[in-house]
């Protein structure tokens, strides 16, 4: 089989090299082990690969991923590496900056991952994972075999483990792919143009193979903020690194899992802490203290606060001590509540926050939530601000209880008379009252099934484009580590919990620990974080998700381009060619059909923005004019510890109504410049602010009415 990339100067001749072939792939694909006749190493719609080079793109403050796919001989390779040192135009450079620390992302700009392999030997069976018709990602057997999904840093120390690799270098078997994938992080105040470099690829310390690499950057940034809101419960992962819960060693190291995740615009979420342990423990994820330099932090958010605080996440009436609700009677609950929407208000007002009510509750636990509700609503103190949350179909019987609707199975399924799910016509009904509506995990074909392994890698990217379509408030995923309650080995055992079929593979995991002190075999000796195929995926639908809000911002139409990646979703029937929920969805499936509507994107907004000379200013700054000698200026750019509804989303009274940071947009200013082309000057924050003001005020009244009736 012929190499797909140059040789080193020499290494035709070279027998030593057992590569037969090097090619590469987005982020949106899962090349499984054994797959040598993979479709997309030849195809003309692979995004990022045309036969010889990998080329990608990205606006300033974007992380942007490709896979290399190292294919073996039928003797297999040895103590294989690859290293990409830097991308070069002209004068300006994107490279690593200082010693590779697993503790902190300081000048991590290039980071290179292998790919390790689960083996899936039947699909999920579970029909909450497909949804109750059953629409599973098809053909089957592109989701059987082995598949690919943790991400160990190529700092990891290097060698074979019970089951899989290490860090670098590494072998490959005969016969089998080896994916390496590669994260190249564009800093807020690149400048723009095509940046080149090489990855060289080594076996045995000796070199085989040049990739040249392109990165072309855009003259525009990508928001500090992130604006589709999210949670993601953190399990007790941390203990797996043999760390005593709550000791200094541990905090420490949720520290590395916190800024893991804000890299990945991931909110994690410990709601089952107390409120001493968020004011002592966790508050600078909340306010963005701990996102500094200072802290270890560089990247997208830097300085900018977690935007969701689920308050008691699975606490039970039985159990609510964690977070301080128990006893449960009515003067309890109040004192809690007075006492954590105070804590928000002084310290991190910004927060979309709420108390987690029953999780999955049935209609003989109604009456109880009714009542707890009322308590918190009645608060003569700013707990009545605090807003409900429940993991519950929307249902009559819970009217005026529930403040945000968490909605999960099949939109349109019905259940004693009350449709389930995101249903559309209810939602719209809810949110006209001032109320918010979620979505949980995932059930195909209504969104995409996050957790599973035996699917597509967009499953995770689509969520986030499906979530703009449809205006959702938030995404949760139930659980990242489930593993670690269940005593499993997550490098080899996703089956979670159960009987076999009886969940999906993968459920509930999307974080790995680097060291793993119940299975030392497996243990990688990384002590930090994971991440996976899956998280990564859902960093590339949230950064797309930010292309999205800069466009509406600039009054750059997109509906066209959402259209074509998601024609329908959730109970939406009305599309050609989906007559009911037994068929497979309508949306993308393939990471090509994203990157081809990303890039069209890109070019909408570089060719209507302005630009401050590279279009690079810096953090704070934004262009007081749009032509071409515009200067940068210091700007009043809003953050999310300073804008929040009062009614709406808690915090404040009557006489200090916020501007909501999540969903209305703290900043007019984008990228380098906050200028249309062809504009005398910068959009005006006060009439943004104007604007989102009135909305707030709007839906709060609503919501005051709706209870007082």
């Amino acid at each position: 089989m012929a190499l797909a990339v140059c040789l080193a100067p020499g290494a035709l001749a070279r027998a030593q090299s057992h590569l037969a072939r090097v090619w590469a792939v987005d982020d949106g694909e899962k090349v499984r082990r054994e797959d040598l006749s993979h479709w997309a190493a030849t195809s003309p719609d692979n995004a990022v690969w045309d036969g010889t080079t990998v080329r990608v793109f990205a606006a300033q403050n974007e992380t942007v991923a490709f896979q290399l796919i190292l294919e073996s001989d039928g003797v297999g390779a040895r103590e294989v590496n690859v290293t990409l040192a830097e991308l070069r135009h002209g004068s300006d450079v994107i490279a690593n900056e200082g010693p590779y620390d697993p503790g902190s992302f300081v000048g991590r700009r290039i980071e290179l991952f292998t790919e390790h392999y689960l083996h899936v030997t039947e699909r999920s069976a579970w029909s909450g994972s497909w949804g109750w018709w059953g629409a599973r990602p098809l053909p089957d057997e592109e989701h059987i075999g082995w598949i690919p999904d943790a991400l160990i840093p190529f700092e990891a120390p290097a060698g074979e483990h019970a089951h899989g690799v290490g860090g670098a270098p590494f072998a490959i078997a005969p016969s089998s792919n080896q994916g390496v994938w590669v994260d190249l992080f564009v800093p807020r105040g690149t400048a723009p143009g095509t940046y080149t470099g090489t990855a060289i690829i080594t076996e045995e310390g000796t070199e085989s193979l040049r990739v040249p690499v392109e990165l072309e950057v855009f003259p525009f940034a990508l928001p500090d903020e992130t604006h589709q809101r999210n949670m993601f419960v953190f399990g007790p992962v941390v203990e797996r690194h043999g760390l005593e819960r709550d000791s200094p060693e541990y905090w420490a190291m949720v520290h590395r899992y916190m800024n893991l995740a804000h890299r990945h615009r991931m909110d994690l979420t410990d709601g089952a802490r107390s409120l001493d342990d968020m004011a002592t423990s966790l508050a600078g994820y909340y306010t963005g203290a701990f996102y500094t330099r200072e802290h270890g932090y560089e990247g997208p958010g830097e300085g900018v606060g977690n935007g969701t605080y689920s308050i008691g996440t699975y606490d039970q009436p039985d159990g609510g001590w964690r977070s301080g609700f128990a006893p449960n009677d009515r003067e309890t609950w109040q004192r809690a509540a007075d006492a954590w929407e105070q804590w928000f208000r002084d310290h991190a007002p910004g927060v979309f926050r709420f108390k987690y009510m029953d999780d999955e509750p049935r209609p003989e636990a109604y009456a109880g939530i009714r009542e707890r509700a009322e308590w918190i609503h009645t608060s003569p103190g700013p707990g009545q601000d605090l807003l409900t949350f429940d993991t519950v179909r929307i249902d009559p019987a819970l009217y005026g209880a529930i403040d945000v609707w968490a909605l999960t199975v099949q939109s349109g399924y019905e259940e004693d008379g009350v449709t389930a799910g995101y249903d559309l016509p209810k939602v719209a009904e809810r949110r006209a009252l001032g109320e918010r509506a979620a979505i949980y995990n995932g059930t195909r074909p209504s969104y995409g099934q996050a957790s599973a392994l035996d699917a597509f890698a967009t499953e995770n990217r689509v969520n986030p484009w499906i979530c703009w379509k449809y205006d959702v408030d938030l995404y949760f995923l139930w659980e990242t580590s489930v593993y670690t309650e269940y005593g499993q080995n997550a490098w080899v055992d996703q089956y979670t919990y159960g009987e076999p079929g009886e969940r999906p593979w993968g459920d509930g995991n999307y974080l790995y620990a680097g060291e793993d002190a119940l299975f030392p075999d497996d243990s990688r000796g990384y002590a930090g974080p994971i991440a996976s195929v899956r998280m990564k995926n859902w960093r590339r639908g949230q950064q797309d998700y930010e292309y999205l809000w800069l466009a509406r911002e600039a009054g750059i139409a997109v509906d066209d381009l959402v259209d074509e990646v998601v024609p329908a979703a959730f109970d939406d029937y009305a599309s050609p060619g989906f007559d009911d929920q037994g068929d497979q969805p309508l949306w993308a499936t393939r990471g090509f059909r994203f990157e081809r509507a990303r890039r069209r994107l890109a070019e909408r907004l570089a060719a209507a923005l302005g630009t401050c000379g590279d279009g690079a200013c810096g953090v704070g700054e934004s262009c007081t004019t749009c032509e071409a000698d515009c200067t940068c200026a210091p700007t009043t750019e809003g953050d999310a510890g300073t804008t929040t509804d009062a009614g709406l989303f808690g915090g404040g009274d009557a006489g200090s109504v916020r501007v909501d940071a999540g969903r209305s947009g703290s900043s007019p200013v984008i990228g380098g410049c906050a200028c249309r082309a062809g504009a005398p000057g910068s959009r005006s924050t006060a009439l943004l602010a104007s604007i989102a003001l009135g909305i707030a005020l709007g839906a709060r009244a609503r919501r005051r009415a709706q209870r007082a009736s």
